[in-house]
């Protein structure tokens, strides 16, 4: 439970946050008026660039202002240095805030820290690990879960280095995701372990957290009906642990409704996170399920459509080997109000990334994995079109093991900042009208472009 101050902040909290109606006007960043204008021309060959450098200190990942075209560096904004690991950097709605947890100096020892994006500097450190954050406030206030002994969902407000503890969760809960429902309402969802005698090694929750005046009310949404784990759970042999079942979830802002894919058969699960009424809708089979599936989903902007990426998982066995095959399965549209398969794109598709502009980004991969074998080869990049999931260009790999992901965009969508890894990690500028490649950064170790706020931290 929270300790008596905890409670008192939370409270406060509360308060404040009935107090603060209308949402604050998205500040504009103190830099000369071209600062982030793009680039005059882009010629058609793709400009490389190292990592920025910098003597303002020896910590080794910094963030930089950048162009959002050419991705070189805005002189008009000095590097930030942000420690010797750099992960889970989340910008606040409004553009104003960008928080990351690091490694400070390379000690092993966490850090939370917050940068002021309009003023560009930093204004807070917390002296703690943010495993995964997903809400900065207009206030800089930072909504995140933690792992010690067991999950805790905290909150980090500027006036303090000492976190506030919101609501404890129960033993080996995995947080898979969370959102901010509203400013007193938050939603978190992941895997636990399955009751006893329901023959699953693994079930999904679904948990929504509220605060009141008189603290945190957690109230748990049972979904027993979505599967995940393997899929033989009393097999013993070594393809076992391959043969893996992953629904996906999406959160649907306007609705207020999560929406969870059956790794195991064609349904959604629409669950109300204000009333906890769940309705299942199945979905026409466009994919073979086989021993195991994994999903991916998305929402087009408007929430009409819910993109639906898969890959399947195949077992070949015979008296004396065993292999397993994983392949990208394609694409499907589901329309959000009929449930009905709207659209459909069979490329080796596995992972989906939809832009605000409603274009989309796939990318997939095959492995085959036995006792003798570990073989890996990607399908490339796709862009997709949002409305029929057309293709409109493939860029083939250029090595069997370049994998991509992650991609954010640009505050509108026009351009994709799209991360791979050939021999140093990059990160390519993609034009989402034509699928042209406008630039490219490349680095040695930490390399990551916060894309709607036109920050690239990297190694220096």
């Amino acid at each position: 439970m929270a300790s008596r101050r905890g409670m008192a902040l939370i409270v406060a909290l509360v308060l404040a946050l009935a107090a603060c109606t209308e949402e604050a006007t998205p500040p504009q960043p103190t830099a000369p008026p071209d600062a982030f204008a793009p680039t005059p021309t882009i010629g058609p060959s793709t400009t490389t660039r190292p990592a920025p450098t910098t003597t303002l200190d020896v910590e080794r990942i910094a963030i930089q202002r950048v162009d959002p075209v050419s991705l070189e560096p805005i002189s008009a904004f000095e590097p930030i240095p942000m420690g010797d690991a750099l992960w889970g950097s989340l910008a606040s709605p409004d553009g104003k805030y960008l928080v990351a947890t690091v490694d400070a100096h390379g000690s092993g020892t966490p850090e939370m820290r917050l940068v002021d994006l309009q003023s560009w500097l930093p204004v807070m450190t917390w002296p703690e690990s943010g495993d995964f954050m997903f809400h900065v406030n207009e206030f800089g206030s930072v909504y995140y879960v933690t792992y010690g002994a067991t999950a805790e969902f905290r909150f980090a407000a500027t006036d303090s280095t000492e976190s506030t503890l919101i609501a404890p969760l129960p033993a080996n809960y995995g947080v898979w995701g969370a959102e901010s429902v509203t400013e007193a309402l938050f939603l978190l969802y992941g895997t636990k372990p399955a009751e006893p005698g329901s023959g699953q090694t693994e079930q999904v929750f679904v948990i929504t957290v509220g605060l009141n005046e008189a603290g945190a009310v957690v109230n748990e949404i049972t979904m027993p009906q979505v599967r995940i784990g393997t899929v033989d759970p009393i097999s013993q042999g070594p393809w076992a642990g391959y043969l893996y079942t992953s629904p996906s979830f999406t959160w649907d802002p306007a609705g207020t409704r999560l929406l969870v894919t059956h790794g195991d058969e064609d349904v959604v699960s629409e669950v109300d996170v204000r009333t906890g009424a769940v309705m299942e809708h199945a979905v026409a089979g466009t994919v073979d399920l086989g021993t195991g599936t994994r999903r991916m989903s998305a929402l087009s902007p408007d929430a009409r459509f819910l993109h639906v990426a898969t890959r399947s998982v195949e077992l070949i066995e015979d008296d004396d080997d065993w292999m397993v095959i994983t392949r990208p399965a394609g694409v499907q549209a589901i329309d959000t109000t009929t449930w009905e398969m709207v659209g459909r794109n069979d490329e080796p598709i596995s992972d989906i990334w939809v832009s605000p502009s409603g274009a989309l980004l796939g990318s997939g991969y095959t492995t085959e994995e036995s006792e003798s074998v570990s073989l890996s080869e990607s399908t490339g990049l796709y862009l997709l079109d949002g409305s029929d999931l057309s293709v409109r260009v493939h860029y083939p790999a250029e090595t069997p093991e370049q994998w991509w992901g992650p991609v954010t965009f640009s505050d509108s969508g026009s351009i994709a900042y799209a991360s791979t890894w050939v021999q140093t990690p990059r990160v390519n500028a993609i034009e989402m009208a034509t699928g042209e490649f406008l630039s490219t950064a490349e680095g040695t170790e930490t390399l990551e472009m916060i894309g709607p706020v036109g920050v690239l931290a990297s190694t220096r």
